[in-house]
């Protein structure tokens, strides 16, 4: 019999204290201070980590807007892929080319970067730039933040880091938006100031990170046999697996009701703002007793979202919406998967074979869902296809919040200590 995900993440055992008394004692506690601090050291890079990763809107858009939904698709397949493959080698060869994580979050910006201002520009360079960083950033990223953090401090870290990665995303949005209004819609500038940032992040960035161990793989297998693992698959597929997909349907849609780049840039502005500053003013009030409520609320706001953009199908000024909705919910949704996701590691095994066991097999269900969305979408004209997706991704993300909500509220017995860093 399978082990329900929620019970299968309870706190060790031998953990000596509560989420209550975490969080009314952890402040006078100095090994807490020690560890949180070290935490914050990560938060530069990961505000950068945000900026960059609004590059993927703007390839979306390129892509979908110089050919067709199905190049979307093929771009995607290949930038998943050397995702999953970048964070394999990183850990394979980590021990070897010691690979500590710090280095691998520095070298996540530095091969993109070097990617995207030397390579020529075509869609196959930008997926293998934007896969080695998603890969390599949210390789080290996972391994750094499961190293420094105890349970109880995921919330507030989630709600500064986001806040974080919100205020340069929109930053970066901005930039770009203005090259593209200031050159006659030419890409490669946008492209060159993406590849710049990531060279500012691999140069300057990060030297403060405290030291680790290097990343490895050892025997992620023995995790992914684990049946705590297994009973999590669902959450994986809902939270994670339908990545591919939202990125294909929201550029699809971005085209549709959009006539340029620069609007798209304009649009994601404006609506950036808006979660910007919800996430702000309430990045104090995440905790563990309120997982399941913010979870909740963000899970409703983007599942309006997505109704309205597959609605934007008939009605493309409701595009608007979306955009709106999504940038309003999406940062208190992230910061929920973001402390969900590391409930989720929070099982037996290496660190570092958990996060690989983790990244393939979130591969493996983001690929299965794409190529079924590229299959309907050789058969449905794109309107259809866009309401069909759309209608899927509201339905996925109101069943994220059933059973990331029974995670939440059956999984606070206690806290988990740091692992995988050196003292």
């Amino acid at each position: 019999m399978i082990t329900p995900c929620y019970q299968a993440i309870a706190a060790p055992e031998s953990s000596p204290s509560s989420g209550a008394f975490f969080v009314t004692g952890c402040l006078s506690d100095p090994i807490f201070m020690k560890a949180f601090s070290r935490a914050r050291s990560l938060l530069p890079l990961i505000a950068l980590q945000g900026a960059v990763s609004t590059l993927g809107g703007f390839i979306g858009y390129f892509v979908v807007g110089g050919q067709n939904v199905n190049a979307m698709f093929r771009f995607t397949a290949i930038m998943l892929t050397v995702a999953m493959l970048s964070t394999f080698f990183a850990f394979f060869f980590g021990p070897r080319l010691r690979l500590s994580g710090r280095r691998l979050l520095r070298l996540g910006f530095l091969i993109p970067g070097l990617l995207i201002l030397f390579g020529g520009g075509s869609v196959a360079i930008l997926a293998f730039a934007y896969g080695s960083f998603i890969g390599l950033t949210w390789g080290a990223r996972h391994w750094l933040e499961m190293s420094f953090l105890e349970d109880g401090e995921r919330d507030g870290y989630a709600s500064h880091s986001g806040t974080l990665t919100v205020i340069c995303g929109i930053a970066a949005t901005l930039a770009a938006t203005l090259l593209l209004a200031g050159s006659a819609e030419q890409s490669r500038y946008v492209f060159w100031f993406y590849g710049a940032l990531c060279l500012l992040g691999a140069l300057v960035f990060g030297r403060g990170i405290p030291h680790t161990a290097p990343v490895s793989i050892n025997d992620p297998l023995s995790v992914i046999r684990q049946p705590e693992f297994i009973a999590c698959l669902p959450i994986f597929f809902l939270e994670s697996g339908l990545f591919g997909v939202t990125q294909a349907l929201a550029s699809a849609g971005a085209v549709k009701a959009l006539h340029s780049a620069s609007h798209f840039g304009w649009v994601s502005t404006i609506a950036g703002l808006t979660g910007g500053i919800a996430l702000y003013f309430t990045r104090k009030n995440r905790d563990v007793q309120n997982r399941s409520h913010w979870l909740g609320g963000s899970c409703l706001v983007v599942a309006l979202a997505f109704v309205l953009l597959g609605a934007s199908a008939w009605v493309p000024a409701l595009y608007i919406g979306y955009s709106v909705l999504k940038a309003a919910g999406g940062p208190f949704l992230s910061a929920s998967e973001q402390v969900l996701n590391q409930r989720t590691m929070d099982i037996r095994g290496d660190l570092s074979d958990r996060i690989f066991a983790r990244e393939f097999t979130l591969w493996v269900l983001r690929m299965v869902s794409l190529f079924m969305f590229w299959g309907l979408a050789k058969v449905l004209s794109p309107t259809y296809l866009l309401v069909v997706g759309s209608s899927l991704l509201a339905a996925a993300t109101a069943m994220e919040y059933v059973l990331g909500q029974a995670l939440f509220w059956n999984g606070q017995a206690g806290t988990r200590q740091p692992t995988g860093a050196s003292a």
